[in-house]
């Protein structure tokens, strides 16, 4: 049987950017998810970081543990913003060359339009640890996808309202790597 983890974004001290559509943070966003994953499937391993002053040293604990187990897939959990609220779209980012993640992503984003509707924008390389997000995604061992499925601050963002229904998905999606 496969293994999963998930890493949600942000903490209860930086909370990410904030959804009007949704009404919530990325990190309460993402830890409600969250929850509805572990009462669905708590074979899932979920990752929250823990307030400290700098990012580094939230992921540096996380990174250190999730290298511990021998994961089949790691995703990192985030919404996207803009200051231009058309802005629309899934990104993903993951570790510069990794062919098994970039297949992955693509696949991701087939299931993600299929579902929501959402516009492909695409696979962001990280080649630096010290790139915005970068650090979990070029220091872990298993793969590692930090995914942005929608633009909280877009009205697409209501499509993701129901936290169960987003749950399924990542679970649905993981379930079939």
């Amino acid at each position: 049987m496969k293994k999963f983890a998930i890493v949600i974004g942000h903490n209860p001290r930086g909370k990410g950017a904030y959804s009007e559509y949704l009404k919530l943070s990325e990190y309460n966003y993402w830890k409600n998810v969250c929850d509805e994953i572990n009462k669905i499937d708590d074979s899932i391993d979920i990752y929250s970081r823990e307030a400290k002053k700098y990012y580094i040293e939230e992921m540096k604990p996380i990174v250190a543990e999730i290298n511990n187990h021998n994961y089949d897939l790691v995703l990192e959990l985030h919404f996207n913003s803009s200051d231009n609220s058309q802005a629309n779209g899934c990104e993903c980012l993951i570790h510069s060359g990794n062919k098994i993640t970039k297949e992955i992503s693509k696949d991701f984003f087939i299931a993600l339009n299929k579902e929501y509707s959402t516009r492909i924008r695409g696979v962001i390389e990280i080649s630096n640890s010290k790139t915005r997000g970068g650090y979990g995604i070029c220091n872990t061992k298993p793969d590692y996808i930090l995914i942005e499925p929608f633009f909280g601050t877009n009205e697409e963002a209501q499509k993701f309202e129901d936290v169960e229904k987003t749950a399924k998905f990542i679970i649905e999606f993981m379930r079939s790597i």
